[in-house]
């Protein structure tokens, strides 16, 4: 039994390997990132239990093991549990939103799933077998990534993009993901050519090896098929580090060192001549090399600035940070006016696009400290088992190369579910090869599997399936048929009250969904001139919309996208009935919001509208004397004065305001 025990675990984890693959576009709002949380977390409990059941059958041989890495690990996640109470919002930090689904919440399954893995699987073979199921599944990930570049550019949502996401949904994993299939493809590639040639046979071993280098390649051209730049620069150190390791480890192997040495020349040749000829309309058009060396690292860049906004915020904040997922919150205390610059799009940012900095502002100084410090001890580790003699030199050179390299490819971007599974996976991995081997007789405290045991962590395993994934995804479904339902005219309701009524920790993000396509009814309602009486039409929608709103900002009330959104529908009733009231509400959750974020164009522009409505002409001219004083650049703060001036007869005002707006270069 125990052994069949130990089977399904393996089997289980085999399965996570698969989660990247789940798109349910028809199914999920969120379709790339819900179901892979969803199922991944469900994945991880069913492991739970039947890792639980095996502790108490045979506690000796899977009780998880002192190791400094799990201790780095541990270190790293108790940081990210205390920034989550310490931070500004501990309700998002612990839960995330469903875009991303990253809360402490899930994390905390990354971390069971890490501990399960590390403490099972006790033989390379295991390990092998596994890598070799991971790169069955990222190969058809990579195949789906051809399939969208090459035959079909709408498939699976992507739009037409030349910068293909496959199943991941996002561009950024797919060259992630890539990275990752590629190491491990050329590790096991290497070491089973090795067994080859030493063994001067062709065999089932053959097919694998074969199918080890296209899955090496595949992942290699998904990075260029992901167009990410950082992971281009990850591989290309990575490789540094990979030629390196070789060099001084291979010391009487002189064929071999030449061989490395003019491999690592030719990269480099070849990289030099590029760059040379950067500017080159070749160069340019080259995937994803072209975009690498016509980037932008000046100070003008948004996610450079984004990296300085993370800086501001971590002077204020500088031990625990404002807490995990609530860079949102930063961004907008510390929001620069020359984000508007580039559009509007450019001035929301909830990720400082690095995962360097964005530890640093919501994890503080401890965070980024403990999180670098999980693979600065991994590689460590890793050499200090190769000296000792027990490390064999290709599984040291490429975990080294891809440790170095995941943690280069996010330093511009940010995690996501996809990275976290195999990054964790390959901690797992890495404990694996560097603990001391266990010695003691694994099978003399071995018990019978007590059938009242195994109940009862069963049910305690369903009970949580139910409360923490099930009833979240009825949640998340009901939501989305409930928008497909009022878009199309069709009734709601039925969905819209399950949604509200099914326990799930994304209510908030439920309320702000729904309200936003209530929002967009309302809109049309008073577009469509076939319906004499609005009002009594919208004012159904108008009610649910402003009651979910003010609920959500009970729960998060810093979140100024809420109180944008409600200020603008307090404006919609205050057109439709006359009522001044509503306009001094919208007024007033206006002036707290700037308060949140005191130099955002948008709430300027806003609440300013709002005074001249009220009859507070000289407010309303501050307001937008302000904006234009934080950036004196953006057009929209000239063109909403001049246009207030001529609604207070100030024509001559007017005038001059837009001579000085045109000598200052100003295009209207």
């Amino acid at each position: 039994m125990q052994k069949i025990l130990e089977r399904i675990l393996k089997i289980l984890i085999g399965t996570t390997f698969f989660i990247p693959l789940l798109v349910l576009p028809k199914v999920y709002i969120f379709p790339f990132i819900v179901p892979k949380i969803i199922y991944f977390r469900s994945l991880v409990l069913l492991m739970l239990g039947v890792y639980l059941i095996l502790l108490f059958a045979n506690f000796a041989k899977y009780r998880p093991r002192f190791s400094w890495l799990h201790v780095s690990v541990l270190a790293f996640f108790s940081s990210f549990l205390i920034s989550t109470f310490l931070g500004v919002d501990w309700y998002k930090s612990f839960w995330d939103s469903h875009e991303r689904m990253l809360g402490a919440f899930t994390i905390f399954h990354y971390i069971i799933y890490y501990i399960i893995v590390s403490s099972v699987l006790h033989s390379w073979d295991d390990w092998k077998n596994l890598l070799r199921t991971f790169l069955l599944a990222g190969s058809v990930v990579m195949f789906i990534g051809l399939l969208q570049r090459y035959a079909d550019p709408e498939m699976l949502l992507n739009r037409g993009s030349e910068r293909v996401s496959a199943t991941l949904g996002n561009a950024i994993y797919f060259s992630g993901y890539g990275l990752f299939l590629f190491f491990v493809g050329a590790l096991l590639a290497v070491k089973d050519k090795l067994k080859l040639v030493k063994n001067q046979m062709f065999s089932f071993e053959a097919s694998w090896f074969w199918f080890e280098v296209l899955a090496a390649l595949l992942g290699f051209w998904g990075i260029f098929l992901g167009g990410t730049r950082g992971a281009l620069v990850a591989w290309l150190l990575a490789i540094i580090i990979l030629s390196l390791v070789y060099f001084f480890t291979l010391k009487e192997q002189k064929k071999l060192k030449q061989i490395v040495s003019l491999f690592f020349l030719s990269m480099l040749t070849i990289f030099g001549v590029l760059f040379i000829n950067r500017n080159t309309e070749f160069v340019q058009n080259l995937p994803t090399v072209g975009r690498l060396f016509s980037t932008d690292i000046s100070n003008t860049n948004t996610r450079v600035m984004a990296w300085g906004v993370a800086l501001d915020a971590w002077q204020e904040k500088p031990i625990f940070g404002w807490g995990p997922n609530n860079y949102y919150y930063a961004f907008n205390k510390y929001y620069r006016p020359e984000f508007l610059q580039y559009g509007f799009t450019e001035t929301w940012f909830d990720n400082a696009h690095s995962v360097i900095m964005n530890t640093l502002a919501v994890q503080g100084v401890v965070g980024i400290v403990l999180y670098v410090s999980m693979f600065l001890l991994a590689s460590w580790l890793l050499i200090k088992k190769y000296r000792e003699g027990n490390l064999d030199v290709h599984i040291l050179a490429f975990s080294l190369a891809f440790l170095w390299a995941h943690f280069i490819s996010v330093a511009t971007v940010f995690d996501n579910p996809t990275s976290y599974l195999y990054f964790f996976f390959f901690l797992a991995m890495v404990n694996f090869l560097t603990e001391n081997k266990r010695e003691e007789n694994l099978t003399k405290n071995y018990k019978q599997i007590s059938i009242g045991i195994s109940v009862l962590v069963s049910v305690f395993i369903l009970i949580l399936l139910y409360s923490t994934n099930i009833n979240p995804a009825r949640a998340n479904k009901a939501t989305l048929r409930a928008i497909q339902n009022l878009t199309s005219g069709k009734a709601f309701e039925a969905d819209y009250e399950l949604a509200l009524k099914t326990p799930s920790p994304h209510i908030d993000d439920i309320r702000n969904d729904i309200s936003r396509f209530f929002t967009e009814v309302i809109t049309q309602i008073f577009k469509d001139t076939k319906i004499k009486d609005k009002w009594a039409v919208a004012e159904n929608f108008y009610n649910l919309a402003v009651n979910n709103l003010e609920e959500n900002l009970k729960i998060h009330p810093n979140d100024i996208r809420v109180s944008l959104q409600l200020s603008q529908l307090k404006l919609i009733g205050a057109s439709a009935t006359q009522d001044v009231k509503l306009l001094q509400e919208s007024e007033k959750i206006l002036e707290d919001a700037l308060l949140l974020s005191p130099k955002r164009q948008q709430i300027q522009y806003l609440l300013s509208n709002v005074k001249q409505q009220l009859q507070k002409p000289e407010e309303a001219e501050q307001l937008l004397r302000d904006s234009i004083s934080n950036d004196p650049l953006i057009a929209n703060g000239w063109q909403q004065l001049e246009s207030l001036y001529k609604a207070m007869g100030e024509n001559e005002k007017a005038k001059a305001l837009h001579e000085e707006a045109v000598e200052k270069g100003i295009s209207f």
